[in-house]
């Protein structure tokens, strides 16, 4: 059985098992709801949020008093609505039912930074002059006032690039961001993304921003990196570059950290890229060619699991933060 298919099952058995979730939630009548354990009910979506994540006044305003979009599924989810979807197997659900509940314990967003580095005196606020909001932690960040794509692309979470969660700290060498692109059951094949329409169009959006870039080894075109996941590392990377650049929020450096489970093997071997293998011949991860294809890369990339980021945080956190994690995700 592959990851995916096991962590279904782990979330059918959350669904079935857990008092978070209502009778009616684990009851689904549609026809997808009763063959795919891991979907709510219709109308209980809000139980896939942490139990203190629940309500109009929890993480649904979060997202709504910053214009985020909520990350959908076509086949699983009713269209025309915005809000948490019902897959429990979601990675953005994972990752907020993670960090969001952080942002309220001392102390429990600088143990998470530590555990990735040691230099990190502080966590600072995240102020948006747009959204007139504040906060430790935000979600679907796409930078200050537009996203890479252009002047008009402002929205958080929809058809542009963003992160999934983002952080900022303070260090003695200044202020670093963090970009967090958040895993759990996500794999992929082959792809390219670089040919047809959409493709000379990615080539024309992104080429230079990736030429300007300092991150990268000028050995490798843009046309390398454009086969996920490494089209979505190497955007992130550019917008890290970008607030550096422009010293958004203060920034004098940025990180880019990828959170994906270590069983996901799918994943971590998903070197996609015809070109980054031919470079790199002797890497076999997604993280090992990353690292080889970044200049600096200690100070650019980091890859943690979510176990590792549980196990620094979990002596602050109190129990019930804690029995979630474990009994739903098994970290």
């Amino acid at each position: 059985m592959n990851f995916r298919d096991v962590e279904y099952r782990r979330q059918g058995d959350f669904r079935r098992e857990s008092a978070t979730i209502s009778a009616g939630g684990r009851a689904p009548t549609d026809s997808r709801g009763m063959i795919y354990p891991h979907l709510l009910a219709f109308g209980h979506e809000d139980e896939n949020l942490f139990p203190s994540l629940r309500g109009e006044q929890g993480a649904r305003k979060f997202f709504g008093e910053r214009g985020v979009r909520w990350w959908r599924h076509a086949g699983f989810d009713q269209a025309g609505t915005n809000g948490p979807t019902r897959n429990m197997a979601s990675s953005q659900i994972a990752c907020v039912n993670f960090l969001l509940p952080l942002a309220h314990i001392d102390n429990a967003l600088l143990a998470l930074l530590r555990a990735i580095d040691g230099d990190v005196t502080e966590v600072a606020s995240i102020r948006d002059p747009a959204a007139g909001t504040s906060s430790l932690v935000e979600f679907e960040w796409i930078g200050l006032g537009h996203a890479l794509e252009g002047k008009g692309q402002t929205t958080r979470g929809e058809f542009t690039t963003s992160v999934d969660a983002f952080i900022l700290a303070e260090t003695p060498a200044g202020r670093r961001a963090y970009l967090i692109e958040w895993k759990y059951i996500e794999s992929y094949g082959e792809n390219d993304k670089g040919i047809g329409k959409q493709g000379r169009t990615r080539q024309r959006r992104y080429m230079n921003l990736y030429i300007s870039s300092p991150s990268f080894r000028r050995s490798l075109s843009l046309d390398a990196w454009l086969h996920e996941p490494f089209y979505q590392i190497m955007r992130q990377r550019l917008l890290a570059d970008r607030m550096v650049a422009n010293r958004e929020l203060g920034v004098s450096e940025a990180k880019v950290v990828l959170v994906i489970p270590e069983e996901n093997i799918a994943y971590h071997k998903a070197v996609t890229s015809p070109a980054l293998r031919r470079e790199f011949p002797g890497t076999t991860t997604v993280a090992e060619i990353i690292r080889a294809a970044m200049h600096d890369p200690r100070r650019k990339f980091s890859q943690v699991s979510q176990k590792f980021l549980a196990d620094a945080v979990r002596p602050l956190c109190g129990p019930d933060w804690s029995r979630y994690q474990r009994e739903r995700y098994g970290w």
